[in-house]
This record gives C-alpha cells, structure tokens and sequence, in this order.
C-alpha cells in the first residue's frame, strides 16, 4: 500500500494519508456506523426503566468522567480563554439542549424515524455555516435540503400508514435537538479548536449539569438500571457511541478526507432500521423506505456530493463545515 506523510496543522505531528482504503481503516469505518446506529433503539431500550432525561445525564455525565481521565493519562490541557467558550458553547448546544429534546422526542418516536432525521446533520451544518457567512450559500446545497424535507414527510406518512401513532411535538423535538447539534459543528468553527479530548469533557460535562437540571426540574426520580439488559444498554451508549464512535472517528478522519468520513451519519439509519424491526419491533413500510431514501439523497446531493469519499491525498488548507463532525460524533450525536 502506498502512503505518504502530511504535517497535521493543528499538532504539528506527521501523519500517514493513504492513498487507498485498508481492511483496518474499512473495518474501523464499518464498526463506526454499527455501534452509532444502534444508539436511539439502546436509548428508548433505556426509557423501559430510567426517566429520559435522567437516563441521558448519566450517559452523558459517565462520558464526561471517561474523558477527563483520557486528558490526564494523556497529560492534554484544559482549554482555555476563546477555546474554553468554544467548548462550553458546544456542550450546551451538542448535549445539553440537543439531548434534551432528543430524549423528550425518542419517548414517543420510533428510534428509526428518528435516526432518519438525525441523518440530515451534514446537510444542517452545511446550510448554518452558510447562515453565518462562513460558506457560499449553493444552488446544490439548497435542492438538497428540499430533497431532504420532502423525504422527512414521506418518512412521517409512511409511519403513519404502518399505524404508529406519532406525536408533532415529539418529532419536531428530535427536528430542532439535530438543528441544534448542526449549530454546534459552526460553534467549532468559529471559535479556537482544542484538543478532541478535552473539547468533550468540557462539553459533556457541560450538558449533562444541564441534563440534571432539566431531569431535577421535571421531578424524574433518582434511579440506577435494575436490569442487566439495561445496564448494557447503558454501558453501550456510553462505551460504544460517546466514547467508542468518537475514538473510531478520529482515526478514519486522520486517514480519509472529513466529508467521506461524514458518510457515517448517513449510514447510520440503515442500521437503526435493522435494529428496530428486530429488536424493537417496529414495522417499516414501503413509504418509509422511500422517504429514508429521499432524506439521504438530499444530505448527499446536499452537502457531501461536492467532495467525493476518496481518500486523503494532499494537505487541505481551507477547512469546510464538515471538518468538525469528529467533535460531534465524539458526544455521540445519535
């Protein structure tokens, strides 16, 4: 296999980019979008015994004390002045304000449907970086998104006909709690980047006081998993997506370009779907298929179409909104 090594602006430490893909770099990339797209059938597989928000705090609040002790085997610093904002600013967006209405909409949303709308993250960073005047607004950028909303009703009715009762306020949370984890990835772009590590202790940290909170406002019990089951399920959410997909994302997207590693979020609903039907038993219909569908195309032709998912060749100067999915695939956005 042929390499080459590029100096990594950011470390200052050479890295290798390969010129194609390897069975260790595609079975990372596969064992990604497996572990994330089980992740909203392990959430409402959670809601069998915790509160929503309760259970979203301890997720969240055991991730946070994982990386802080990743920076310190590590010896990575805490962020500081327009960095430490940074951060803070991501872990209200991306966790807590996200994962709230996340976990308020998954109480009543089929964990398929809602993985289908957590797809359009891409698309969404995409369409804020140009609202705030750091991309060029684009006649693609724009069809996609009408390719996407159109695919989001299609999934709606489509659920609708199989006979799920969905609820308008439930979907429209998990809606704008994906918006929210969108606006995060600009956030990261405005402000200094730090280090991976300490960018998600600060920000799951942030988000789960905020999670607290929200669950100590709410008058959610204070309550650990009886079960093994949901204790696995827990153990996987905060193992296998929060820390688990974040490591696994920071290796591809050291070896592939961002937007082709910003495929695992599309990806992501072929899993959930797989997973629902069998172990939720959630029942998906032609409509919904096709729905699904037309929300992927719109997220490709959208926002991932422009650069094609090859592998790194040369050095990119100009960072592009998808540069920072690594931070929000790290707080496990699914």
């Amino acid at each position: 296999m042929s390499s080459k090594l590029h100096t990594d602006p950011e470390t200052g430490q050479d890295k290798q980019a390969h010129t194609r893909p390897d069975l260790i770099l595609l079975a990372a990339f596969g064992m990604a979008v497996l572990l994330g797209g089980g992740a909203s059938v392990a959430i409402r597989y959670t809601y069998t015994e915790l509160p929503p928000f309760w259970a979203a705090f301890l997720r969240f609040f055991s991730a946070a004390v994982i990386f802080w002790l990743l920076m310190i085997i590590r010896k990575v610093s805490v962020p500081r002045g327009r960095a430490l904002m940074g951060a803070i600013l991501f872990g209200f967006l991306a966790v807590g304000a996200s994962f709230a209405l996340i976990s308020f909409g998954l109480v009543e949303t089929p964990a398929s449907v809602s993985q289908t709308i957590t797809a359009l993250v891409p698309l969404l960073t995409l369409i804020f970086a140009t609202l705030h005047g750091l991309e060029q607004f684009t006649r693609r950028g724009f069809l996609g998104g009408i390719l996407a909303v159109a695919g989001i009703l299609v999934v709606f009715g489509g659920s609708v006909s199989t006979g799920i009762e969905l609820s308008i306020p439930h979907v429209v949370a998990i809606l704008v709690g994906t918006a929210f984890i969108a606006e995060a990835g600009v956030v990261l772009k405005i402000y200094p980047r730090s280090h991976p590590f300490a960018t998600n202790a600060v920000a799951m940290s942030v988000g789960a006081v905020i999670l607290f909170v929200i669950s100590t406002i709410s008058g959610e019990p204070r309550m650990l998993p009886a079960s093994i089951g949901v204790w696995l399920a827990l153990g996987y959410l905060v193992v296998g997506v929060s820390v688990g997909v974040f490591l696994l994302y920071i290796y591809i997207i050291g070896r592939w370009t961002a937007s082709a590693t910003s495929y695992v979020f599309v990806l992501f609903p072929f899993v959930t779907v797989i997973l629902a039907t069998q172990l939720a038993d959630e029942r998906i219909s032609l409509a919904f298929v096709g729905g699904g569908i037309l929300v992927l195309l719109g997220v490709w032709f959208g926002a991932l179409m422009k650069t094609k998912p090859r592998m790194l060749e040369e050095p990119v100067a100009k960072e592009t909104a998808a540069d920072h999915v690594s931070d929000i695939a790290g707080c496990g956005m699914t």
